[in-house]
């Protein structure tokens, strides 16, 4: 019989792809379900909150309002 060679495998990290799940809800979801409060835009498990990123469309909307109230507050 041939002598079979023992395979050391070594430690791999977790790939990127790989969902972790929400530390909020111990991992029982796959998905954000956006509970907690994003600081700089990252979430408290670390990655980017979707919740905290805001589009062109809302940025745009932010930026009429803004310019609205000003020019309430000068005609005042």
């Amino acid at each position: 019989m041939a002598k079979r060679r023992l395979v050391k495998r070594e430690k791999t990290r977790v790939p990127e792809y790989t969902c972790l799940g929400c530390p909020l809800t111990k991992s029982h979801s796959l998905w954000c379900h956006r509970l907690c409060v994003p600081k700089e835009g990252i979430g408290f498990c670390g990655r980017v909150a979707p919740h905290a990123v805001t589009g062109r469309t809302q940025e745009a909307i932010l930026r009429f309002k803004l310019a609205q109230l000003r020019r309430e507050t000068s005609a005042i």
